[in-house]
């Protein structure tokens, strides 16, 4: 079957996924189209931080982020930063699984241009018996393998569904090459 048919088709059999199955099946079956079609570098580092986050160990989080690590939190016309550095982070994420001890991430949605991975996030813990969750837009920045800096977006209820794109990760270059920096 050539790639492009078989891209289709599965990309057909993941959408019709999304309206049947749970948001755990679909990450699984989309998680195994990512690394049939060689998902960017950048993605595969920032699935391995959220999965450090699953597994709440601060040490593998930390393993993909640069010495320097921001994490910002953008609200209306306000920026917060909340670390500078992988100490500050380290510091924060203890302190977050201590007082949510079984807070779980799914990506839903992941863009990528250029050194920026986006995302949206969804984030299901306990408290008192309830569970509750609450998405969140993520701008994820890279240098290199590593994440650079976060800008993380104000919380808000989930879509009841998970809409995403046809599953094509292919990454088209631009028709007319790549801008170059010209002086008149």
């Amino acid at each position: 079957m050539k790639p492009q048919i078989w891209l289709f088709a599965l990309s057909a059999a993941c959408f019709s996924l999304v309206s049947q199955a749970n948001t755990t099946e679909v990450e699984s079956t989309l998680a195994l189209a990512s690394e049939a079609v060689n998902e960017p570098e950048s993605v595969t580092v920032v699935r391995q931080f959220i999965q450090g986050f699953n597994e709440h160990s601060v040490e593998q989080m930390l393993k993909y982020t640069t010495a320097n690590i921001h994490w910002s939190n953008v609200a209306a016309m306000k920026m917060d930063i909340q670390t500078s550095s992988q100490n500050e982070l380290g510091a924060a994420m203890t302190d977050y699984f201590a007082s949510l001890n079984d807070a779980k991430a799914t990506l839903r949605r992941i863009t990528v241009t250029g050194n920026y991975v986006s995302t949206v996030e969804e984030v299901q813990w306990s408290h008192d018996g309830e569970k509750s969750s609450q998405c969140s837009l993520g701008v994820y920045q890279l240098n290199g393998d590593k994440i650079n800096a976060v800008w993380y977006y104000p919380a808000h209820a989930c879509d009841e569904q998970v809409w995403r794109d046809a599953v094509n990760l292919d990454i088209v270059p631009p028709e007319i090459g790549v801008l170059k920096q010209t002086r008149q």
